[in-house]
């Protein structure tokens, strides 16, 4: 099922962890105005300025998002945030569209990786208000794993 022109329902969904695959996929259903909206306010525009998108996460549902360690207030529980890399294009080049260019109403931007010893692997990009409180829109941050800073060009 399309969400946007290039995003699927299979790809915001698709998880590694294949015994809660289809938990995962059922638990969506009830997020699809969320999933629909993160693709056409924030993914589309990403692909439409650097290329495909590479989803690594999207929506987690509590059993996923358990097991792989996110955050218990994670937009991805509610079909509100994906993690990403564009193949065309550096995470910094993705980054300053992203924080300096575009004007998208994100709610947080996020470059992040496992490890403080490793660079950043992908971006977390959520959206921004009506879902998001709007105190809390507009984020841009860095995480290597164990602590949040701000984002710096």
């Amino acid at each position: 099922m399309n969400l946007s022109p290039h995003f699927t329902f299979e790809e915001l969904t698709r998880t590694g962890q294949t015994a809660l695959q289809e938990a995962n996929r059922r638990e969506a259903q009830a997020c699809l105005p969320a999933l629909t909206a993160l693709c056409t306010t924030l993914l589309e525009p990403v692909r439409a300025k650097f290329g495909p998108v590479s989803i690594h996460s999207g929506f987690r549902g509590p059993a996923l998002n358990k097991a792989i360690g996110g955050s218990t207030s994670s937009q991805h529980l509610v079909g509100q945030a994906a993690d990403f890399h564009c193949p065309g294009a550096t995470l910094d080049q993705v980054m300053r569209y992203l924080c300096l260019e575009s004007k998208l109403p994100f709610g947080q931007v996020i470059l992040e990786g496992r490890s403080p010893d490793k660079p950043p692997t992908w971006i977390h990009l959520s959206l921004g208000a009506p879902w998001r409180a709007a105190n809390l829109c507009g984020q841009k941050l860095v995480f290597n794993g164990l602590k949040y800073s701000e984002w710096k060009p």
